[in-house]
């Protein structure tokens, strides 16, 4: 007896044969991976993570832009790592410091104008307690024994005047004697003589200008020579007038 062989093979409306569908798997593929993709992403949401951007640099730079208080980060070593920490304080200004840049500014600005005004040889810039010093020898200024100022150095002592009027300091008009050529008293007539001194510069700057509730004058006679007085060298360096640019006006 023959056995009839049945074919396996679907066949297909309109009498055509089909193959099975080998691509089934791809769509189980698919799921199993987007599934493990949204795993991933639920993991990472819910485990903490670092910040992009570290807090405390961040807040360094935040505090920069704003003007706010402003820290220093320390690192810190220890077993864990490096850690970073914020000392919180105020960023003060130190006054000294301040003062200082002022002081040299102001000492800066002067040396150029005196530069400009006079030959060096005729006066000594200098830094003292009460102001900035400007030293004027006599010898070329005031003749010996004389209060007057010699005529040539009326148009120097006026731009110095001229200069000092356009600072917001104080000027205090200092004058001094070599101890000689005074007859008389001599003790009286040296303080009188640098008294005079003072003011005849004291006159002249009111003549260019200047502010009078930004002067005054003094006179130390001999009792401040910068040089000795044995040599005639000497005697012209004593022979002076100081103007002192002082810090503050209190000290006038």
């Amino acid at each position: 007896m023959a056995v009839k062989k049945f074919s396996t093979k679907r066949v297909r409306r309109g009498g055509e044969e089909g193959h099975d569908n080998s691509e089934r798997w791809l769509l189980t593929y698919a799921d199993m991976i987007t599934l493990l993709m949204l795993f991933f992403i639920v993991l990472y949401a819910l485990a903490p993570h670092k910040p992009l951007i570290n807090e405390d640099f961040a807040q360094t730079f935040q505090t920069i832009f704003q003007g706010a208080n402003l820290g220093y980060i320390i690192q810190e070593k220890n077993a864990k790592g490096t850690k970073g920490m914020m000392l919180e304080g105020k960023q003060q200004i130190d006054p000294s410091k301040v003062l200082r840049e002022k002081r040299n500014t102001l000492m800066t600005r002067l040396e150029y104008r005196l530069k400009n005004i006079m030959p060096q040889n005729q006066y000594k810039i200098s830094e003292i307690q009460d102001g900035i010093r400007i030293t004027l020898f006599s010898d070329t200024f005031f003749p010996p024994g004389s209060p007057e100022i010699s005529p040539p150095s009326v148009p120097f002592l006026g731009k110095v005047a001229e200069a000092l009027s356009a600072l917001p300091n104080a000027v205090r008009i200092e004058g001094h004697t070599d101890g000689s050529a005074v007859e008389g008293d001599r003790f009286a007539k040296e303080w009188q003589l640098s008294t005079e001194r003072a003011l005849s510069v004291l006159n002249l700057f009111f003549s260019y200008g200047f502010p009078e509730d930004k002067a005054s004058v003094a006179g130390y006679g001999s009792t401040r020579p910068i040089a000795t007085n044995a040599t005639p060298e000497g005697q012209a360096f004593n022979r002076r007038v100081d103007l002192v640019v002082l810090w503050d006006k209190s000290q006038m």
